[in-house]
């Protein structure tokens, strides 16, 4: 390995993270084996800082905490029972971010849009009484991922299920599954699905959205911003040429906090693809509070800092479509980071077929201009011989 790659190497992980040493643990302080209580803290080790990650479903609400510390800080955790009692970093965090869903909401799409519209009705399912119940889990030092289901109501013999799974590793990387977001050590996957729920009867158009609720240690008066950039590369998301990022009030303004990071797409299909996606759609932000009895509460209720909470609908569909119970599947994912969100890139593969597209050409035109003056430059020296041999 030369100097120059061992250069670019550590320019890429300076980049994106890829120097942090994760560390993850299942509920621990927690002594009792449960499938049904799962808490998963993840401390990822940087050069100049630490990144501690909370993923917990004990509290029925999924939430993602990020609490940004520096190199040597910790995270304890005591229980109650079968719930976390207290969340105590060794120091307060310099700067933090979570996102937590609390509801998941039906409505009638009389317009068969997509769009969660006040003007048509609609009820919302909270998340409040569901248990969460671990079915795998992967924790080293090169990968960290829980996948967890919680069931609605199981009438009939047919289970109304939400499915979600986090994953996190220490590198930049493209996720396996569509929309394949972008990995980095400063973010994690986040991917839910929707499976078999059961549509009101008196709704003609059925469709759900997810309630989102969004905090961070940024002043209450201030809010997230959300931006939309295009994309020239689909070649990871066939079809889809936006990235839409919902950027904290920091990282808006100073160039680092926490962000959300997804494609407009989610899929109607347990096998993914173009012909089984629709849109993803996002509202405008409300204020909002913390739910009680919620990790959230749990976590910020003691730091010393202002504290910004909002929420948001992500909704799904499009015209035409057969509204949800058309595949009684919906399923979405974003990254929650901290930083600056990644951007994507070309793979070698693609740079390769350009290079090669653009190159030939290229190649053969300078092919025939070479042939074109060789061949005059060999007619002049002829005509000149002949002329001397006279």
């Amino acid at each position: 390995m030369n100097i120059q790659t061992v250069l670019i190497f550590i320019g890429l992980s300076f980049a994106y993270g890829q120097d942090r040493k994760i560390t993850a643990k299942l509920n621990p302080g927690y002594n009792t084996l449960s499938s049904d209580v799962t808490l998963v803290y993840v401390k990822c080790e940087g050069v100049s800082d630490t990144i501690h990650q909370i993923w917990d479903f004990t509290r029925h609400m999924p939430t993602v905490i990020f609490a940004v510390t520096s190199v040597n800080s910790t995270l304890n955790v005591t229980w109650t029972d079968n719930v976390p009692k207290n969340l105590i970093l060794s120091e307060e965090p310099t700067y933090s971010f979570a996102t937590a869903i609390d509801k998941v909401y039906e409505y009638d799409d009389l317009d068969d849009n997509g769009h969660i519209d006040p003007k048509f009705p609609q009820k919302p399912y909270p998340l409040d009484r569901i248990v969460w119940n671990l079915n795998e889990s992967l924790l080293t030092d090169k990968e960290a991922m829980v996948h967890v289901y919680g069931t609605l109501n199981d009438r009939h013999g047919r289970q109304e299920t939400i499915h979600i799974k986090l994953d996190l590793i220490p590198f930049k990387d493209y996720a396996v599954d569509l929309p394949h977001l972008i990995h980095t050590a400063n973010s994690t996957l986040f991917d839910i699905s929707l499976v078999n729920l059961t549509t009101s009867k008196e709704y003609n158009a059925s469709r759900y959205a997810i309630h989102l609720l969004l905090v961070s240690t940024d002043p209450e008066t201030d809010t997230m911003h959300y931006t939309m950039r295009k994309s020239l590369d689909d070649e990871h998301t066939p079809g889809v040429f936006e990235i839409i990022e919902i950027k904290s009030p920091s990282l808006f303004e100073e160039g680092e906090g926490g962000y959300l990071q997804f494609r407009p797409v989610a899929y109607l299909q347990s096998t993914r693809g173009v012909a089984s996606s629709a849109i993803a759609r996002v509202s405008a932000f409300n204020r909002t509070y913390l739910p009680r009895h919620s990790t959230l509460k749990l976590f910020y209720s003691r730091l010393n800092t202002d504290l910004l909470v909002q929420d948001m609908f992500v909704s799904f569909g499009e015209a035409g479509d057969g509204y949800y119970k058309q595949h009684n599947y919906t399923a979405w994912s974003f990254t929650i980071g901290y930083g600056t969100p990644p951007v994507e890139s070309f793979s070698f593969f693609v740079i390769m077929i350009i290079s090669i597209g653009l190159g030939v050409p290229v190649v053969l035109a300078l092919s025939g201009i070479t042939y074109v003056l060789l061949r005059r430059y060999r007619q002049r020296n002829n005509r000149t011989r002949f002329t001397n041999e006279d």
